[in-house]
């Protein structure tokens, strides 16, 4: 009687165990997208170079939009980014404009506009939109103006 049984359970384990070796994992699934940690990478150098500021709040930040991404909230990336944004803004945690600046660069080079920017007229944005609108517009004047002394005091 335990032959058959041993041979009834190896018959329904095969194909069993083919199913999952054939099965595609899905692995990106549960992984933050990469530009978040680009970004920490510069969050970590400007904390290694600075001298003086707190830099935990930006990571904690960045690790509350690598939640959402990997969670695949949309609306909790963009408005995660916001306040990342807005921190730099304020310079939180008293880090360098420097730094702030440098921070701000990276989070242009990296972060899709999709996520930064939204993807609509701007008569039609709601005002945490339009904030994040402005304050993008600000820092980038802030940079361009930045630039621009550090080109003339060559």
């Amino acid at each position: 009687m335990t032959q058959p049984l041993k041979h009834v359970a190896l018959m329904m384990l095969i194909p069993a165990l083919t199913a999952l070796c054939l099965a595609p994992l899905d692995v990106s699934a549960w992984v933050a997208p990469p530009w978040i940690d680009k970004i920490a990478l510069v969050v970590m150098e400007q904390k290694n170079l600075s001298k003086s500021g707190n830099f935990e709040p930006y990571f904690k930040q960045l690790e509350t939009v690598s939640e959402a991404a990997v969670k695949g909230e949309y609306n909790g990336k963009r408005k995660g980014m916001n306040r990342f944004l807005e921190m730099l803004e304020t310079k939180e945690g008293g880090i360098s404009a420097d730094a702030a600046h440098k921070i701000f660069a990276a989070v242009v080079k990296s972060v899709p506009y999709a996520v930064l920017l939204p993807l609509k007229s701007e008569d039609k944005l709601d005002p945490e939109e339009k904030a994040l609108v402005e304050r993008m517009k600000r820092f980038a004047a802030a940079m361009k103006d930045q630039d621009e002394r550090a080109a003339l005091s060559f």
